[in-house]
């Protein structure tokens, strides 16, 4: 789809205004364009200086599940479960009936990590960025979890840097999320067969096979994100790659390859119901930056 197929689609062009039932956005330009409709650069109309991100979804009556309403309910829960959070905050959310729309107004994040790793000379972060910046990745699959829903979809281009202070990492596009907790707080019984939901390159082993995705599935696409950042191999099937032969050419070059060895064998010994111990994966990803001489909470290439 092309950015004037959407805006032709969703109709808004920049300068359009958009109004909430407590403010008006004007739009500046296109962001960003998927199946559930776009998201653009807004400024609050009476004020140039405030400007956000607006996530924008046609309203489907054969869409049985709004991803904006995941979304939403998403950021409401577990935006404030640390005092940093990897989540971005809501500024204000509304419909235009006329034209058959939601509208989501969001914090506004910098560039995505696929961006940031793509701007370096050698398409690569230094170990330590790279096992810093998943370190913080993985506490926002961490705060996902509690909560009882995954995200299904981790990739670089899901992640991005703040934009005032861009050594946070905030986590994005809960599109595809399922809860997997019900009412109860109790796991939901596996479905014996799913379909493929998610980005082949990082979606896990279970996730190919059709089989129910947990919190493990999350935390094994997070390990292929985490060796995308550190590894310029080009397109690899890392599900299968890091358990081969070719592991070795996966991680050799790495100083710190017996730590990354060490989580996806942690990552395979557990099963659908299982929970993650999350610190015991932070505890190798610092050694690893250590062994790599550096550390996890250095500066990141881009600062």
């Amino acid at each position: 789809m092309s950015e004037e197929d959407v805006d032709d689609e969703i109709g808004l062009k920049p300068g359009v205004i958009v109004e909430s039932s407590k403010a008006k956005y004007t739009i500046i330009k296109l962001l960003g364009e998927g199946g559930f409709g776009a998201v653009y650069k807004v400024h609050e109309t009476n004020n140039k200086e405030k400007c956000y991100a607006m996530k924008v979804e046609r309203k489907m009556e054969a869409r049985r599940h709004s991803k904006l309403k995941m979304e939403i309910m998403i950021l409401k829960v577990v935006s404030a479960e640390r005092k940093q959070s990897h989540f971005t905050t809501i500024a204000d959310r509304g419909k235009r009936e006329k034209e058959g729309f939601f509208f989501l107004v969001m914090e506004l994040v910098g560039k995505s990590l696929a961006d940031l790793k793509g701007a370096r000379p050698d398409k690569v972060f230094s170990p330590p960025t790279g096992l810093g910046v998943a370190q913080q990745c993985l506490e926002a699959c961490e705060d996902l979890h509690k909560y009882g829903f995954i995200h299904r979809d981790l990739k670089p281009a899901n992640y991005a840097c703040g934009i005032k202070d861009k050594h946070i990492i905030y986590i994005l596009d809960f599109g595809i999320a399922r809860k997997i907790l019900n009412e109860k707080n109790e796991l939901r019984a596996p479905r014996e067969s799913v379909r493929f939901k998610g980005t082949v390159r990082f979606a896990s082993l279970s996730c190919h096979r059709n089989v129910e995705l947990g919190w493990k599935d999350d935390c094994e696409s997070w390990f292929y994100l985490l060796i995308d950042l550190l590894n310029p191999g080009g397109m690899l099937l890392y599900s299968e790659d890091c358990r081969t032969t070719k592991r070795d050419t996966l991680l050799g070059a790495l100083k710190c390859k017996e730590e990354l060895g060490k989580i996806i064998d942690y990552f395979d010994s557990l099963n659908y119901p299982d929970r993650v111990d999350y610190h015991y994966i932070y505890k190798l990803l610092e050694e690893g930056a250590v062994n790599c001489g550096g550390s996890v909470s250095a500066p990141y290439d881009w600062e």
